[in-house]
């Protein structure tokens, strides 16, 4: 996004930079007028960093190796449990159930 909005700036037009890049034109148009590509998720906000969600996948790859799998609920109650540890920001829902969230 960010080389489609530079491209536009460069004087090419919004509609031939969003055809070269496999954009929407009013995508492309929207980020141009605002002039920040967000890299948002939607409504969804990471309750990780990336480095901890590689954390997280390195002991579950390492338990696995050692025939000690999760379920997918356990695992889910490991992250809540890491987040909650860690004292991160995370949706209310987590508490509720005692687990994170199903995305």
């Amino acid at each position: 996004m960010e080389t489609a909005i530079n491209l536009f700036r460069a004087e090419e037009s919004v509609i031939g930079t969003a055809k070269k890049y496999g954009l929407a034109y009013a995508t492309l148009y929207r980020h141009v007028k605002s002039g920040v590509a967000s890299p948002q998720l939607g409504r969804f906000r990471p309750v990780l960093t990336e480095d901890q969600e590689t954390e997280l996948v390195n002991y579950l790859k390492d338990m696995d190796t050692v025939f000690f799998s999760l379920t997918r609920d356990e695992f889910m109650s490991l992250a809540f449990d890491y987040a909650h540890y860690n004292k991160l920001q995370y949706p209310e829902s987590w508490n509720k159930n005692k687990k994170a969230g199903e995305d």
